[in-house]
């Protein structure tokens, strides 16, 4: 595989409040709810996730899209599932975000994102910031979310949203809760 067909992640630079709004639209597209398993998501796309050591270059917390849209996620094989879910989403982001925009600047060209980006890299960076957002809004929807967090303690809604307590707790700060 050459590295060379697979361009890196190109950030929207849309608000936070843009890309939550998004990753919710998605979601509804998609017909996810909360509580939903995500993995049916990413078959129903066109994509496959891989629990095991990565292949070639790639490294766990993954996706690598081919120029077809045929993607691969590729999650490291000791996580949690609630870690696991969030991470999906993460890397839906990266393909809903940011795979348009390789599309469109590099025809024909494919994308690779991981999590372990280069601090230096301000784009990257960036990409890791939405690729965030848009995961905790598709997995976490905001007016669900506050309803939940209103009536119910922090190990109820994550159960509820199938993510970690830190995730609700991010999620809560994250929308002044």
């Amino acid at each position: 595989m050459e590295k060379s067909r697979y361009e890196n992640p190109i950030p929207t630079r849309a608000s936070k409040a843009n890309v939550w709004a998004f990753a919710e639209e998605i979601a509804l597209n998609l017909g996810f709810q909360p509580g939903d398993p995500i993995e049916p998501i990413v078959a129903e796309i066109g994509g496959m996730i891989s629990y095991d050591n990565p292949i070639d270059e790639d490294i766990p917390e993954t996706i690598r899209v081919e120029p077809s849209s045929a993607f691969e996620i590729f999650l490291p094989a000791l996580t949690s599932a609630t870690r696991d879910r969030f991470t999906i989403a993460h890397e839906l982001g990266h393909l809903f975000l940011h795979f348009p925009l390789v599309q469109e600047r590099h025809p024909g060209k494919g994308m690779r994102a991981t999590r372990w980006v280069d601090a230096n890299d301000p784009d990257l960076e960036r990409c890791e910031w939405e690729a965030n957002w848009f995961a905790a809004s598709f997995v976490m929807p905001g007016e669900a979310f506050k309803e939940a967090y209103a009536h119910l303690g922090e190990a109820e809604v994550a159960s509820i949203f199938g993510v970690s307590s830190k995730a609700v707790e991010v999620r809560a700060k994250s929308l002044q809760l």
